[in-house]
């Protein structure tokens, strides 16, 4: 409890309170509903539109928190005067990290929970598998693409960047729904849940140790 109470300080410190009810209240409440009209007409149609927005979303706004803090010559102020600054900034980044799956994992599952007490038709296994997958792809590519675009201090730069790369997102968000609903490829769709599991695990491995690796360096040059 000790050690996830440290997560929380350190990630807050980054993250105001206005900005987790953003991402992890309002989002959500705007973005559901949004889905839930589509998904009247096709599930999957509705889910693929939805976390291609959340997407975009979770990229223009990691700007407010973490602008730059990768980048050369980042100000990180009074933190890195700290004999604990290490540990303070492993455990913001794992903070960041766990926040941005529950944000990404939230609109989906209660969409889903919503359409199934709505009796909403085509929910079924393919379905449930695809909503896991599709958390699984969009939290791997956000990361990815987060870890990377935390080098740019400047914010225009950062909102060109993420919506040219919505586009990408949304691509690859269709091409697994096409995985899904089409057999004439001969691809089983359960296979997809557990490579992209994987894919998360791997992309998170590689955020955490990239992201402390270039901080820790910045602070011993500055």
């Amino acid at each position: 409890m000790k050690h996830l109470s440290r997560m929380i300080t350190a990630h807050n410190c980054f993250c105001s309170f206005l900005y987790n009810i953003a991402m992890l209240v309002i989002m959500p409440a705007l973005l559901v509903p949004f889905a839930l009209v589509i998904m009247s007409f096709d599930n999957y149609l509705g889910i693929v539109i939805m976390m291609t927005l959340l997407s975009c979303f979770t990229l223009l706004a990691d700007y407010m928190p973490f602008n730059g803090i990768t980048a050369k010559g980042f100000f990180l102020g009074i933190i890195k005067t700290s004999t604990h600054v290490d540990n303070f900034m492993k455990d913001a980044i794992i903070a960041d990290q766990i926040r941005r799956f529950i944000q990404i994992a939230i609109p989906p599952i209660l969409s889903l929970i919503i359409a199934i007490i709505s009796s909403f038709n085509g929910i079924d296994i393919r379905f449930l598998t695809f909503i896991s997958t599709i958390i699984f792809l969009n939290y791997s590519i956000t990361t990815g693409i987060i870890t990377f675009m935390r080098n740019i201090l400047s914010n225009n730069v950062h909102a060109y960047i993420s919506l040219t790369l919505t586009a990408i997102i949304g691509a690859l968000n269709s091409g697994m729904m096409f995985l899904f609903l089409h057999d004439s490829i001969h691809i089983p769709f359960m296979i997809w849940l557990p490579i992209t599991f994987i894919l998360s695990v791997i992309i998170s491995i590689f955020a955490f140790s990239y992201t402390t690796d270039r901080c820790f360096t910045n602070i011993k040059e500055y």
